[in-house]
């Protein structure tokens, strides 16, 4: 069995930002304390203003943290959630007993699993839907109000066979919330239309002031 860490980047990493910098020390602390055999950092070049792509920012903080003994591997062309996940499949390349974690900011975590769900497990659309409806169906009741469910989630994360989404609160304000909803809207429809897929992610990297 493998055991290994998945960090999803969000933005070019710098230590002064309070919040980011807590995130990837809890990363760091739950791979050394976990034992895991691998770290993989995902996320590609997203600041015209930094050489550095997220991934390889974050690693120039990380790496002296993480017990030696740890692989640290990066994944650098991704700059959507969805690519992450995708891109990390053949650096990762998951077996049936393997023990896998990935670190995200809890607002995505559920989108997480879902590209999870498809790319890793191939699972197809409505598979995919039946489970999120069971999961509600359980876990959504005159007890469990959405708010109740959404506390659960963000402690607990969100578990499918042998991976775990652990989400780590990055605390964006409500607004950038509210709009990441919308935006994961698209980016999990984006899988199932190519044309929206190359929209989206044109999209993405104009609002990162990307070329190409």
């Amino acid at each position: 069995m493998t055991k290994t860490a998945i960090l999803i980047g969000n933005g070019t990493f710098d230590a002064k930002m309070r919040d980011y910098k807590k995130y990837v020390d809890e990363f760091a602390d739950f791979a050394n304390t976990n034992k895991v055999d691998r770290a993989i950092i995902s996320g590609g070049h997203t600041s015209p203003a930094s050489r550095y792509s997220e991934a390889s920012s974050i690693v120039r903080y990380l790496a002296p943290k993480l017990n030696k003994r740890i692989k640290l591997l990066t994944e650098e062309r991704s700059i959507t959630a969805s690519q992450c996940v995708r891109n990390t499949k053949p650096i990762l390349k998951l077996k049936k007993n393997d023990d896998v974690t990935v670190f995200c900011d809890s607002v995505i975590a559920v989108k997480v699993m879902w590209f999870i769900m498809h790319y890793w497990f191939g699972m197809n659309r409505k598979e995919i839907e039946k489970d999120a409806l069971n999961f509600i169906s359980t876990h959504y009741s005159k007890k469990n109000h959405t708010e109740t469910m959404g506390k659960w989630i963000g402690v607990t994360g969100v578990l499918y066979r042998n991976v775990e989404v652990h989400p780590c609160p990055i605390k964006p304000s409500i607004h950038s919330a509210i709009a990441q909803q919308l935006i994961s809207l698209v980016d999990t429809a984006s899988l199932y239309d190519p044309k929206l897929y190359k929209e989206f992610v044109d999209s993405t990297k104009k609002r990162y002031g990307l070329s190409g």
